[in-house]
């Protein structure tokens, strides 16, 4: 590794806004942080994926405490009201200012302060003349950065425009070209303040939130419907606030905007290393990468929790490695989780050949990704010596290569989860150990706590696996869900030694909700029992020709002839194995029977077989060689119910 000079920095968010902050009083008479060129801050951006660069270190004006010397992603300088915002919380915990202070900017100097009403950090704004209207509908105001400001009639229209194209025409046209062009906002009010999206000039697309954006936007709002001087901001990134007052001559003083802020993450990064690189290639074209970590570099599983959507509910599993020494910074996650897309992608998915690869993504594109989701993520940091980190960097290195990174998915056996076991023993060989017992749990069983919460989903997983997921999992089986890795991660040892660190267990994401879903009401079963109830009712009272018996006889009848189809299918057309040999067949496909003619004489003898299959499925559930749940046996009694070849015979209809 060089020897060159490593910058200490930490990044920070603004109401959505990212900045990377950087104590300059460390390197004072070492480096001036002024001099950098555009070209390294362009590249520092986008290794560390932020909006911008903030630099603080002493200002030449006595009246100011610190200067904050802010560089868009582009390099140019402006005024950016959340980085001074964040820049000033940061100022704070380092000891580097009180309560308040006055900050020095590009544009001049700044009040900042803790806003006790929102609990926020605050920045008072230079004074702002009054906006500029062109039209009905566009506005340009200077409030630090200069903003073009465009009204839409609502919500709706303002979720539809393509922000980024409509900013960029603006921001480049002529009638900004003296200004090096400007910031393009879209504006309309909402029942809450205000709502607003920005095109950020330097950053050269949408971004979640921007502080001089939201003061231009409150006080065009106050020019045009006047009420108190003061506007809530929704952006994106979150809520900012905006006061102000009327300075009696037009314009606009006291300005505040306040907001929240907070700290991410921690790093280090190397100029050196950026001026000889000038960019930032994936891992898998960087050569031999994997020997140039440190003795430093840490390899962790991230475990996340559960999501909303289907593919997600059973949360996931990745693997990070960190090295915080060598440079570039090597801060990876790597998923094998990512879908393999193609033409063909749908057939393959129905037919149960899934390709899934693994892929590489910096830690900071994972972490915003789960907290956009508003999930958590549990970090566990392994106890490997450093020869063993290298080992499993170098495979994870030859796995990303194009031509070893897909692999045929398999839900039970196969997953994002399971393959961490796979990682282990094909790159520590007979060093690793699983220690795994067998938990006594079938693979269905592993599945519930995580479908409880989501009752259709239950029911329909009930419905389509088959006997093969009620067999007792295997020592390790239990790994294909991602929690159940996390446990067994304790148990596992490399060369006799536990694999995971004591104590280590973190969140890099914090999750606000409970890990594991709520209980939710069992919809489906209730359902199933109504129409069974309505079954019995219309099939047991003597009455002839009820067209609602023969409404609902047919509703049941179609239905399951259509879900024993598709078990038929699943069977004999796909290779998913768990779904085959489906004892639900024993109840769906008997409904058939309901669609052949009465005239046909072999279909009264045809009802008998098919209520005798019914009643076969009732007596095989009993003894569990499938889980049937009282849903799915509501269901086989209303097809029982409808294919009863009997009612004649007992008199419960007249001639059919």
């Amino acid at each position: 590794m060089a020897d060159d000079l490593k910058i200490e920095f930490q990044k920070w968010e603004g109401t959505g806004n990212t900045f990377v902050i950087v104590n300059g009083f460390k390197y004072a008479g070492i480096l001036d942080l002024t001099t950098l060129e555009d070209k390294v801050i362009e590249k520092i951006c986008f290794q560390q994926n932020c909006d911008g660069i903030i630099f603080l270190y002493e200002s030449s004006i006595e009246e100011a405490d610190l200067k904050c010397d802010y560089r868009n992603s582009d390099g140019t300088r402006s005024f950016c009201g959340n980085g001074t915002r964040a820049s000033f919380l940061y100022a704070s915990r380092e000891g580097l200012v009180g309560e308040s202070a006055v900050f020095e900017a590009c544009d001049g100097l700044h009040q900042v302060r803790h806003n006790d009403e929102y609990d926020v950090p605050s920045v008072e704004f230079r004074p702002v003349r009054a906006p500029k209207r062109f039209n009905s509908g566009d506005f340009f105001l200077d409030t630090g950065s200069p903003h073009h400001i465009h009204l839409v009639k609502d919500f709706n229209e303002l979720s539809e425009i393509d922000i980024d194209v409509f900013g960029s025409k603006i921001r480049y046209s002529e009638d900004y070209s003296s200004l090096g062009g400007v910031n393009v906002s879209a504006l309309c009010t909402v029942s809450e303040g205000l709502a607003l999206r920005t095109y950020e000039r330097g950053v050269e697309a949408e971004t979640k939130a921007c502080g001089t954006g939201a003061v231009a936007a409150s006080i065009i709002d106050y020019s045009i419907h006047g009420g108190k001087p003061k506007r809530t901001v929704h952006m994106p990134g979150g809520k900012l606030f905006v006061e102000f007052n009327e300075d009696g001559e037009g314009g606009y003083d006291n300005v505040w905007l306040s907001g929240a802020a907070s700290e991410l993450s921690r790093g280090i990064t190397s100029l050196l290393s950026i001026f000889l690189l000038w960019f930032c290639l994936p891992l898998d074209v960087h050569a031999n990468w994997y020997d140039n970590l440190s003795d430093s570099t840490e390899i962790s599983i991230l475990t996340s929790s559960p999501g909303e959507d289907a593919y997600s509910i059973f949360g996931h599993t990745a693997v990070r490695i960190y090295d915080p020494v060598e440079v570039p910074i090597v801060d990876w996650v790597f998923n094998y989780g990512t879908f393999s897309y193609s033409e063909d992608f749908y057939y393959n998915f129905m037919i149960g050949r899934l390709d899934y690869h693994l892929s590489a993504l910096p830690f900071y594109q994972f972490q915003r990704d789960y907290m956009d989701q508003g999930r958590g993520v549990k970090e566990q940091i392994l106890n490997l010596t450093p020869a063993h980190i290298r080992q499993v960097a170098e495979y994870l290195s030859w796995n990303l290569q194009v031509e070893n990174a897909v692999y045929s998915y398999e839900f039970f056996r196969d997953n994002c989860s399971t393959r961490m076991i796979t990682l282990f023993q094909e790159s520590l060989g007979e060093a690793f150990e699983t220690n795994c017992k067998q938990s006594g749990k079938t693979f269905r069983d592993g599945l519930q706590p995580y479908i409880s919460g989501s009752p259709w989903i239950a029911f329909g997983m009930d419905f389509i696996l088959g006997p093969k997921s009620d067999k007792i999992m295997p020592p390790c089986g239990d790994a294909f869900i991602p929690d159940e890795l996390s446990i067994a991660l304790s148990y596992m040892t490399v060369d006799g030694v536990a694999l995971l660190k004591e104590n280590n267990e973190h969140f890099v994401v914090f999750d606000d909700g409970t890990w594991l879903p709520e209980f939710a009401l069992d919809v489906p079963a209730i359902l199933m029992v109504f129409i069974t109830c309505l079954m019995m009712i219309v099939t047991f009272r003597n009455r002839e020709n009820c067209w609602f018996s023969s409404k609902l006889r047919g509703v049941v009848a179609i239905v399951s002839s259509l879900l024993g189809g598709l078990l038929l299918l699943m069977w004999t057309l796909t290779d998913h194995t768990d779904t085959w040999a489906n004892i639900n067949l024993l109840w769906t496909l008997p409904a058939l029977v309901y669609f052949i003619p009465i005239s046909f004489r072999f279909k009264r003898q045809a009802g008998k077989i098919a209520a005798l299959i019914c009643i076969s499925y009732l007596i095989l559930s009993v003894f569990e060689f499938q889980l049937s749940t009282l849903a799915l046996r509501c269901a086989a009694v209303s097809v029982f119910l409808t294919v009863l070849p009997f009612r004649k015979d007992l008199n419960l209809v007249g001639d059919e």
